[in-house]
């Protein structure tokens, strides 16, 4: 039977190694830890363990260390984990077995983000504790000659893998990755560290497209918006725009891009943005979902019915493409339901606007079968059912959500009641509507259900006063 050797690299890990280690031990033969500089008990932690433990030199590469590390395997495989990850229970066995019958020379295992560094990892793969969608990840690595990784940072074995004609295949087996929690991130500086090393691997290699990618999506999360903007632009300058030979590892760079394109109403600038992405890449959820979305926010600004009309069908065409790739898991999704609960959500919205009040609401259904607590859905179905006559389940359906968030709840409310006949209560919650509008809208059209149907009540509420 083929040897799998765990190789990690740690410093400072002592709260984690020794979990992580646990959670391996049955998949492994063997294990090597590099330790890249600890002052607490991570080195005596992986001794105990059984880990060989060897030390270097921390160089600000990522690469390098985990180069060093490779230097001391044996197996025939290579498992790849940090401290803060954890094999999931099960998962020894189903490594054994794709080693065994393995027509690829790197394993992708599905690596899911912890909501919290105490959730129960089970928890965490069903996706009741999870951040973020499933990714897939390179872990599972055959050991030949010239296996090694580039990069100082966001490491990666791309070019060894293309050398051996890219044979990349599934493995059945699930990571939960607790670094990933707020606390854990700014507990370690993570995103200063990721931004001060991408900025020097840009000062060496101008054209790098993923470190861009990389290095916007992180000054995105620090809140700087601004420079991640003028960061994608020169990255962008880069990108070929039509397909090159191989993949550029474009779709950080693009779906930053387009976002901040469609923040800044650019909608069709945003959608070549991933017809470029699209033609280097191929398609995914995040691409779909995101020409969509600037689909529907230009329809919502534009005054041309035609045009208006026009786009809204697009919207709703791209969102069920993003529902076509429901179940399926990427290396790199970062619209959080995109194949699920929110493209639901958002082409519900759409076929709204679109007058098709049924398509909506099991758009909306759909949604709410997936998150039967979501906010955003529930008001739909709200809507749908005041615009298919059914006011009283309307009503019901918003009980739950009048409260000083949003005025959607009390504009539908107002619309329910009014089709009851209530016009004096149509009228109260028409006005708590209006004073909450400052707040903002979870659909930006009940702004003008609301102002239409407070013009209808005061214009009704004039006539019989006159009369």
């Amino acid at each position: 039977m083929p040897s799998i050797t765990l190789c990690m690299i740690v410093r400072d890990e002592e709260a984690m190694l020794g979990a992580c280690l646990a959670s391996a031990r049955a998949a492994v033969n063997d294990m090597v830890v590099l330790d890249t500089g600890s002052v607490d008990a991570t080195e005596r932690i992986a001794m105990d363990a059984g880990a060989r433990v060897f030390q270097f030199a921390w160089c600000d590469d990522f690469a390098a260390a985990r180069n060093e590390a490779l230097k001391h395997a044996r197996g025939d495989w290579v498992l790849v984990l940090d401290a803060d990850e954890r094999l999931t229970p099960g998962g020894a066995g189903r490594l054994r077995a794709a080693v065994t019958r393995a027509k690829f020379d790197c394993g992708m295992l599905r690596l899911h983000d912890a909501g919290r560094v105490d959730a129960p990892l089970e928890e965490v793969v069903s996706g009741r504790e999870r951040q973020g969608e499933v990714q897939l990840v390179p872990r599972l690595l055959r050991r030949t000659d010239g296996l090694a990784y580039v990069g100082a940072i966001h490491e990666s074995v791309a070019p060894w893998l293309r050398r051996r004609g890219m044979k990349v295949g599934g493995v059945d087996v699930d990571i939960v990755h607790l670094g990933a929690t707020e606390k854990v991130v700014r507990e370690k500086a993570k995103i200063d560290r990721n931004v001060r090393l991408l900025r020097a691997r840009l000062d060496r290699e101008p054209g790098d497209v993923v470190a861009y990618g990389y290095l916007a999506h992180d000054l995105m999360r620090m809140g700087a918006v601004d420079d991640a903007f003028a960061l994608v632009e020169r990255g962008w300058a880069y990108v070929p725009k039509e397909r090159a030979g191989e993949p550029l590892g474009l779709h950080r760079l693009a779906t930053t891009r387009a976002l901040l394109l469609i923040q800044k109403g650019r909608f069709a600038d945003a959608r070549e943005t991933v017809r470029v992405a699209r033609s280097h890449e191929g398609d995914s959820p995040d691409l779909a979902f995101l020409a969509a979305r600037a689909s529907e926010l230009e329809a919502q600004h534009t005054l041309d019915p035609s045009i208006r009309r026009e786009r809204l069908a697009a919207a709703a065409q791209g969102f069920r493409e993003c529902l076509r790739f429901r179940g399926q898991v990427f290396a790199q999704s970062f619209v959080v339901g995109a194949s699920s609960w929110y493209g639901s959500t958002r082409l519900g919205t759409v076929e709204l606007l679109l007058e098709r009040p049924s398509e909506a609401l099991r758009a909306f259904r759909t949604a709410l079968e997936l998150r039967p607590n979501e906010r955003e859905p529930r008001l739909g179905r709200a809507e749908a059912m005041i615009d298919l006559g059914d006011a009283a389940t309307a009503l019901r359906g918003v009980e739950g959500l009048l409260d000083d968030s949003s005025p959607d709840a009390w504009a539908l409310a107002a619309a329910a009641v009014n089709l009851l006949g209530l016009a004096d209560d149509a009228r109260l919650f028409a006005r708590r509507a209006m004073d909450l509008a400052a707040n903002g809208f979870v659909a930006a059209h009940r702004r003008r259900r609301l102002r239409d149907l407070a013009v209808s009540l005061a214009s009704s509420e004039t006539s019989v006063s006159q009369g």
